[in-house]
């Protein structure tokens, strides 16, 4: 202790000589640095105000799977850029039908424009390519005001159509089954939706100006309008059984009225294979009493569900297709019934779910991955109602009965691109020559999807 304040006392009066001994300016240099020192804090200071005052005019820009994207510094804005290809083969084997031809496609090209506006508002604008044509598809804006109410208004996909309702990124085969031919395509008008039972029970409610089965709409054409319902629950979904949590039904339906006439008919345009073949149209000749159209009630209904768990997954729907038609003085309720049935197996052990495949390891060649592969089967069946014939459809030209079986294989080399292949095998009831059966379709089917 006496030794540590002998040091203490011998380092002081060394420090007090040093002082003593300084030269003169030895305090003004002190200062100056002082002085410096705090210039340069400040310095500091205002470099970091700039920095901060320029990040928050500056948007952050990001690329990845899901697209371009561009969000303002206080994310009250967001703008998305992002879009998918697809192009197609379809091969047909024992055809005499020259309609079918072998061909290359491109059968969608979609740039897809997404933003968000604040909290509450977000809109989407998607076009499409595809086909040598050019369509404006999705156009529409969702005020999000709470989980349980939500408003859509623009163009959109009516509710109704379990199938039709999954995106077209994600449909399981190159071609959506039988039952999709009676539902719409697109509709315009105002829906609302939301979640009555978060996670468990949906509901989709939607006005619109109503259209005809498999139609993409432009415009109304006529001054009724259609009233579309669909509601949906994963009444498991917060089970802890495991398997039963993957389970999904619901019903959808739809009813108005088309006010149709010789000129404007409001008619399909006709129900199509899956390799898009038309084998079914209503009359239609230069002569009035030729043409068949639309003249009254218009109703739908659309039992629909699906059962997910792992790799495994079912989906099956049932459309029926209700429509008063007329031709001449007579007319009629036409009934037409349809249903499709789909199972796959992710045989790369992913799971399978309505959004789709997301491969564990993407395809590397290098690294001796392969991405995920996929088997599917579909079997539908579209029934016309017996009534069609002969007065509203020609039992020669159009068939009353057509059954799809397909049997398909997808490879999802990474989130962004996938490769479909399919089998599909249709056989018909009528359709040809004196009411003999139309020509079995045969044709091999193939997709490459690239997303960006």
């Amino acid at each position: 202790m006496k030794k540590t304040m002998v040091f203490a006392i011998a380092t002081s009066l060394l420090v007090a000589h040093a002082a003593q001994a300084a030269p003169p300016d030895f305090e003004a240099r002190i200062a100056a640095l002082e002085s410096e020192i705090a210039l340069l804090k400040r310095q500091k200071e205002l470099d970091d105000e700039a920095k901060k005052a320029s990040a928050e005019k500056t948007p952050a820009v990001t690329y990845n799977e899901k697209g371009l994207s561009i969000t303002s510094p206080d994310k009250n804005f967001q703008l998305r850029l992002r879009g998918y290809v697809q192009a197609d083969t379809r091969t047909f084997f024992d055809n005499s039908n020259t309609d079918n031809v072998d061909t290359f496609l491109i059968r969608s090209a979609r740039p897809i424009i997404e933003s968000k506006i604040y909290d509450d508002f977000t809109a989407r604008l998607m076009l499409d390519f595809g086909g040598g044509q050019t369509r404006l598809l999705d156009a529409f804006a969702d005020y999000k005001a709470d989980p349980i109410f939500n408003v859509r208004l623009g163009k959109f996909k009516a509710p109704i159509g379990l199938e039709r309702w999954q995106s077209e990124q994600e449909i399981l085969f190159v071609e959506r089954g039988m039952a999709t031919n009676l539902v719409p395509f697109r509709d315009i008008g105002v829906q609302f939706y939301g979640e009555l039972l978060p996670q468990q029970l949906e509901y989709q409610l939607a006005f619109t100006n109503g259209t005809t089965d498999l139609d993409d709409p432009s415009r109304d054409l006529d001054d009724s309008k259609d009233v579309t319902a669909r509601i949906f629950a994963h009444p498991f979904r917060n089970s802890e059984i495991v398997d039963l949590q993957g389970f999904g039904i619901g019903i959808a339906g739809s009813y108005g009225k088309r006010d149709g006439s010789v000129s404007n008919p409001i008619v399909t345009d006709g129900y199509r294979t899956p390799a898009q073949a038309r084998f079914f149209r209503y009359r239609s000749g230069a002569a009035a009493a030729d043409t068949a159209f639309a003249d009254g009630t218009s109703w739908r209904i659309n039992p629909q569900g699906y059962y997910y768990s792992g790799p495994f997954s079912l989906l099956a729907e049932y459309v029926l297709s209700s429509q008063e038609i007329r031709r001449g003085a007579v007319s009629d309720s036409l009934r037409h019934q349809a249903w499709t049935a789909v199972t796959t197996y992710v045989l790369t052990g992913e799971d399978a779910s309505f959004d789709g495949v997301k491969p564990k390891r993407n395809f590397d060649f290098s690294a001796g991955t392969w991405g995920a592969f996929e088997v599917l089967a579909r079997y539908g069946e579209l029934v016309l109602d017996n009534d069609t014939f002969p007065l509203f459809a020609d039992i020669a030209r159009s068939s009353e009965e057509a059954r799809d079986m397909t049997l398909g294989a997808t490879w999802y080399l990474n989130n962004s691109i996938k490769l479909n292949a399919n089998f599909s095998y249709t056989t018909f009831d009528g359709g040809a020559t004196g009411g003999a059966d139309r020509e079995d379709e045969k044709v091999f089917l193939t997709r490459a999807q690239f997303r960006f």
